[in-house]
């Protein structure tokens, strides 16, 4: 059981690393396209962005996670999905806030 929260913890320490080059990739598509520019480059195109700049910046960065049990497939897989539940989450609340407010 100590694995699994071990790797849980390595997974979510490189996702929070790729979230936020993923919103701030976003927050360009808000400033330049409007919101729903936004909700699809926080969904789909910023999280690749982010894997790209892993790719050419840290790219011995994996070595660590496979070490500890992780396939660089697997890590990939894992983060494109908690990416796809986080910004689903995060598209939810602003589009609440809108309502609320418009």
């Amino acid at each position: 059981m100590e694995g699994f929260f071990r790797t849980s913890a390595n997974i979510f320490e490189f996702y929070k690393s790729t979230f936020l080059i993923t919103l701030s990739v976003s927050l360009l598509g808000l400033v330049f396209g409007g919101f729903e520019i936004f909700k699809i480059i926080l969904v789909v195109f910023g999280f690749w962005i982010s894997i790209l700049m892993k790719e050419v910046n840290s790219k011995k960065e994996y070595l660590f996670y496979y070490n500890n049990g992780i396939s660089k497939l697997k890590l990939l897989i894992i983060i494109f999905l908690m990416n796809v539940v986080f910004s689903v989450l995060i598209i939810w609340i602003f589009n609440q806030i809108m309502y609320l407010y418009a």
